[in-house]
């Protein structure tokens, strides 16, 4: 019998799925936990332990520039159209309208049978 003929229920991978994970946090707590002398961690000062004397440790000030002064934009100037008269306007001639020819629609394919089998899909 095959895994995919009878799965295993869910309740059960739920299970399986915890203890797994609990498992796995417990050992990496206890790992992390189990710290010997030559592990220890270091109560030294970070100045101290990348090799600057703790007297030379001294904070940089970080200086800021002032903020760059607003953009104003200048106003531009507008331009006056010269309007032209209504005898001198174009004429733009449209040619009559002709009615778009009509489009057949597809005939839809013929009906498929349904398959009775899964092996009449391939």
């Amino acid at each position: 019998m095959t895994s995919l003929e009878r799965p295993l229920p869910l309740p059960l991978v739920v299970v399986i799925l915890s203890a797994v994970s609990v498992g796995g946090f417990v050992f990496g707590l206890k790992g992390a936990l189990d710290k010997t002398d030559h592990q220890a961690v270091s109560t030294a000062p970070l100045a101290e332990v990348s090799g600057v004397p703790v007297r030379d440790a001294t904070p940089a000030v970080a200086e800021a520039a002032p903020p760059p002064p607003p953009v104003v934009e200048k106003p531009k100037p507008v331009e006056e159209v010269a309007e032209t008269p209504a005898d001198e306007a174009p004429v733009v001639e449209t040619p009559p309208a002709t009615p778009a020819p009509v489009e057949k629609k597809p005939e839809p394919p013929p009906a498929q049978a349904t398959p009775q089998r899964i092996e009449d899909l391939y």
